[in-house]
Formats: C-alpha cells, sequence, structure tokens
C-alpha cells in the first residue's frame, strides 16, 4: 500500500517528507511533484506512497476497506517507522484522508496538509458515488477531520472552492490557508507547433468514469450536429450508439501523461468535459496548456479554471441542448476556437504553471518550519 522512496544522502540540509496519495487525478500530481523533487538540491526529499490495499482482507472487512482508515492508518505507521530513522524538518501529506491519524506527529514536524477538496466539498458532489450517512456520523466525520486539521502549521489547498470551506466548515484560520494550484508541466502540455491535420472538427474528452464524466449527455449533444465532428474519447468505457455523422476513437488504459495522451490533446481542437462531479480537474488545464477552448461544468472548482465566454464555456450538468450550442458554436468559428485557447492558455502560463506552484509549496515548508 505504501513504497517508500528518497534522493541521494545531502551534507545538512534540511530533510522534508512527502506523502503522496496514489488515487485518480493525485497519480498524476504526485509524478509532477517527484520529477521536481528529484532535481531540487535545496533539501533532501523523502516520497511515501500512498495507495489502497489490494489484500483480501481489506476487500471484505467493512472497516478496512475504508479509504480514511486505510490510508491513515498506514501513513501513520510509515511515518512512526520514518521518525525513529531520524528528525524531518517538514511534512507535506496530500490528501487529507492520510493525515486523520497523525495529529501527534504534525506536532512534532512542522505540517503542510494538501488537498484538491475538504470532505464537506466531496460530499457536496452528489454524483460521486459516495453517500451521507445519519447526522451523528456525518457530525463525527467532521469532529475527526478538524481535529486531524488542528495538527497542520499550514494548508496548500488547490482552490479558492476548497479553502472557503476550510475556514467555514472547520474553522480553520484564513491565515493558515494558501491557494497553491497543482501546476501542469507546461514543457510536456503545450500547443501544437505545425499546421493543423485535415479532418473535421476534433472533440476530446477524456475521463476513466464515463458517466459521472458527462459521456452519455456529450455523446446527446453530438446527435443532430450540422457539421461533422471525430470524437478522441480516453475513458474506460465503452461507448456505443455513436450518432451519424461523428467518427468515433476509443482509447484505454491510457495512463497520465504519457506519449499517446499528450498527443491526443496536441492535435485536438477543443476539449470538452461535460462532467456531473468534479473537485478541480486536472485534465483541464492540461487541456489550456495546449491551448484549447475548454467545455466543461460549473461545478466545484472549474469556474476557478474555466472563464464563461473567456477560455471557454461552462453549461449546467446534463444540459444536452445548452452543451450542443457550445460545441456547435466552438465547431462553426475557428476563430473563436483559436482566440479563447489563446486566453486558456494565457491563463495557465499565468496561473498553473507547474514549477512556479511547485516552489510555493517548498517555500511554505521553509516557512512554517522557521522559529516563531
Amino acid at each position: 500500500m505504501i513504497a517508500e522512496r528518497a534522493t541521494s544522502p545531502g551534507l545538512d540540509l534540511p530533510q522534508f517528507l512527502f506523502v503522496l496519495e496514489q488515487t485518480q487525478g493525485h497519480v498524476a500530481h504526485s509524478r509532477n511533484l517527484e520529477r521536481l523533487l528529484e532535481s531540487d538540491s535545496r533539501f533532501e526529499a523523502g516520497v511515501v506512497h500512498v495507495r489502497q490495499s489490494t489484500e483480501a482482507l481489506s476487500r471484505h472487512v467493512p472497516l478496512l476497506r475504508n479509504w480514511s482508515w486505510q490510508a491513515s492508518r498506514s501513513a501513520r505507521t510509515t511515518l512512526k517507522r520514518r521518525l525513529k530513522r531520524g528528525k524531518l524538518d517538514g511534512l507535506l501529506i496530500h490528501t487529507q484522508v492520510a493525515a486523520l491519524l497523525a495529529k501527534d506527529i504534525m506536532r512534532v514536524v512542522p505540517t503542510v496538509i494538501s488537498m484538491d477538496a475538504t470532505p464537506k466539498n466531496y460530499d457536496e458532489m452528489g454524483a460521486y458515488q459516495h453517500r451521507l450517512h445519519h447526522g451523528i456520523i456525518e457530525r463525527f466525520k467532521t469532529r475527526i477531520n478538524s481535529r486531524a486539521f488542528s495538527g497542520a502549521r499550514a494548508f496548500a489547498v488547490w482552490s479558492r472552492w476548497a479553502a472557503d470551506s476550510l475556514v467555514r466548515d472547520y474553522h480553520v484560520s484564513p491565515e493558515s490557508v494558501r491557494v497553491i494550484r497543482p501546476g501542469v508541466d507546461l514543457t510536456m502540455f503545450r500547443p501544437r507547433m505545425v499546421a493543423r491535420r485535415p479532418g473535421p472538427v476534433r472533440i476530446l474528452f477524456v475521463g476513466g468514469d464515463f458517466e459521472r464524466k458527462g459521456g452519455p449527455e456529450l455523446i446527446k449533444a453530438l446527435a443532430g450536429m450540422s457539421n461533422p465532428v471525430e470524437l478522441h474519447a480516453v475513458t474506460n468505457t465503452d461507448i456505443s450508439a455513436i450518432p451519424a455523422g461523428v467518427s468515433r476513437h476509443v482509447y484505454r488504459d491510457l495512463k497520465p501523461q504519457t506519449p499517446k495522451l499528450v498527443e491526443l490533446f496536441r492535435d485536438a481542437d477543443m476539449f470538452v468535459l461535460p462532467t456531473r462531479a468534479e473537485c478541480y480537474g486536472l485534465v483541464i488545464t492540461e487541456a489550456m496548456a495546449c491551448g484549447l477552448p475548454v467545455i466543461s461544468s460549473p461545478i466545484g472548482a472549474i469556474p476557478e479554471l474555466v472563464r464563461d465566454g473567456v477560455n471557454g464555456y461552462l453549461v449546467p450538468p446534463s444540459s444536452v441542448p445548452n452543451l450542443r450550442r457550445a460545441i456547435q458554436t466552438l465547431v462553426e468559428r475557428p476563430a473563436l476556437r483559436f482566440a479563447m485557447g489563446t486566453e486558456g492558455l494565457a491563463i495557465a502560463q499565468r496561473e498553473h504553471d507547474l514549477r512556479a506552484n511547485f516552489n510555493a509549496i517548498v517555500e511554505l515548508l521553509f516557512e512554517i518550519g522557521r522559529p516563531a
């Protein structure tokens, strides 16, 4: 469940440890951080991967099956083992689920808790396969998270949406909360530098959970389009019933940041993710970095990424007519696609530069480790 890696020994350098969740979009975030950690000479870095257990016992015992319990118990065990080898000068835990049982450790080691969303944010996303429990249980969950949060010295959250929830729902001091977006590797995701390949307008969709990410609505919206289009869908779901006039290309088992996936971004004309539930959407920033206009939903932190009418369109979830109009507009107006894509690229370079945001995290670790 947890693998640990450390860089080569340094001389009297600060010792930082990064505890990184390895689920869904957090895998790409982890890879981004680790690439930069390997070349940073300001400190000595260790990395702990937090993965879901594949043991049979964990699949059948209700408590052990709970991801929060798995992550926090295993992270605590590994942190205790690491501290026996020597002191740490700073600790970053991403996400908060791995911090639930580590309050005593965070009281000793200056800690930043990093997250894309609070548990309350997540509960708001009704389309996730997640249900609220009885009020007593929900209040208990809030207390458990608040207890863990009280051990951290600072928080690095991906969005203002999450930052507001930390302060409002968990009474975290606003002064301890920093909005530091995860960032996108601008050397990897960038606009194509060659002439556009001939053919119909290419629409890119990237979402493992086809239904939750709005795939069915996208298929319906493409029905009856007055212009031919190509749909390039990266998903784990079989797609059938494609409307006439739409060429379908489905890609399975494409891992984040692989050359083929990057190629699809750079070859596309627009990115469409009409998701029903999304906390952030790293793939949206990757599309923006490739100069693509984006059509998505005004939920979670997405309105902080996509400015409606500026670098794309925000369409209410499950609103097929509105989605069709937005797609049709961009299909028919290549100049508008270019203008919106250019705006998105500028936003990505200004607000989502991976290296700049990584440096902000490192500076925060140094800051909380200084004597008061």
